[in-house]
């Protein structure tokens, strides 16, 4: 029970805070107003059930608490027009467009890397601070800090509440992209930490690249965003040994791989191949899908992971994760961290061919 409400409030957490900003303005006011209403939710809704509308619920008391606020630091004319907001005006329906444009603004190019991270798991993903700190291992003062400065730099950047415009739209969209790619990253090839792979951060990533699909289908590298986490996640249990021991790709038992993740990958890119633009992370999600289809690691199509590889480099195209003057191999490391890919290519260009 309390597992599949944590996953609506998840779900619904962008939703609130867009409906919240879209009306109030003041994006980190309304963001902590939110955080709130979901601490309230977790305590109350176990016990006293969830409500017929969960999201109107939400949005009611974190625009009360947005109202308390205000009370509190003597904003009584505004705190009333808000009041009155309220009573007088019906909550709207979800606004797929505010769940985008949230996501935006938390990927906003004025905020490092680390921020766009920390922010949009808090204000997209619903996680708490404390559940951030905990996925990369910080304490949690550090990442409020970090969360803070973040939503002062939204304020002062003057960022508004909207979609990009449209010369700007396909730049903004590969940094939300890349900023997915490296939650992803991030829980799949742990930076620190005594663990090999963080399945909360992955699946974390899966589900807000999942909803970006959702708001833009038509966008060919979402989708394949989308399969290369999929197909690469797949693999996930058959990755490491109980003692926490890598397990290269060859010999990993492929009967542990997830069926229901590679179909899904699969058939996001059939369904996108040939039919938008190729770019890198639908040439990647290929790769993935060779892999993953092949029965044992010495019947796979190296031949064409080596011609898709190439594609990647003719285009240049790069990785999400290494920086972009690295070499082809150590690329491919950072895709393929086995590394059982990067040896059997070498071979295929003349260099050490495996045993």
């Amino acid at each position: 029970m309390e597992t599949r409400i944590e996953d609506r409030l998840r779900e619904l957490a962008p939703q609130v805070l867009g409906a919240l900003v879209r009306r109030h303005g003041q994006f980190d006011a309304c963001e902590d107003a939110v955080q709130e209403a979901l601490l309230a939710a977790a305590q109350q809704w176990p016990a006293q059930g969830v409500p017929d509308n969960p999201r109107s619920w939400l949005v009611t008391v974190a625009s009360r608490r947005l109202v308390d606020t205000w009370r509190a630091e003597g904003a009584r004319r505004r705190r009333e027009e808000s009041a009155a907001a309220l009573e007088l005006h019906p909550e709207p329906g979800p606004d797929h467009d505010d769940a985008l444009a949230l996501l935006f603004m938390c990927c906003h190019p004025a905020l490092s890397a680390p921020s766009q991270l920390a922010l949009t798991l808090r204000a997209v993903g619903g996680l708490t601070t404390a559940e951030i700190a905990r996925a990369f291992l910080v304490p949690e003062a550090t990442m409020a800090q970090r969360i803070s400065r973040a939503k002062e730099r939204i304020r002062s950047s003057g960022a508004r509440f909207d979609l990009p415009p449209e010369p700007e739209r396909a730049d903004r969209l590969r940094v939300v992209m890349h900023v997915l790619y490296l939650v992803f990253n991030e829980g799949y090839t742990t930076s620190s930490g005594p663990a090999l792979q963080r399945a909360d951060l992955t699946t974390e990533a899966i589900r807000l690249t999942r909803m970006l699909h959702q708001l833009m289908p038509g966008e060919g590298e979402v989708a394949g965003l989308l399969a290369l986490m999929l197909l690469t996640d797949a693999r996930r249990a058959a990755r490491s040994t109980a003692d926490g021991q890598l397990v290269p790709l060859a010999e990993q038992q492929r009967d542990l791989w997830n069926k229901d993740y590679i179909e899904e990958g699969v058939a996001l890119l059939t369904r996108t191949l040939g039919t938008v633009p190729v770019g890198p992370y639908q040439l990647q999600a290929a790769i993935a899908a060779v892999h993953d289809e092949a029965p044992s690691a010495h019947e796979t199509d190296w031949p064409q992971i080596l011609a898709l590889y190439e594609v990647l480099e003719a285009r240049g195209f790069h990785f999400a994760s290494p920086p972009h003057d690295e070499p082809w191999e150590r690329s491919m490391h950072a895709y393929d961290p086995d590394g059982y890919t990067v040896e059997f290519a070498q071979g295929l260009r003349g260099h050490n061919t495996p045993t």
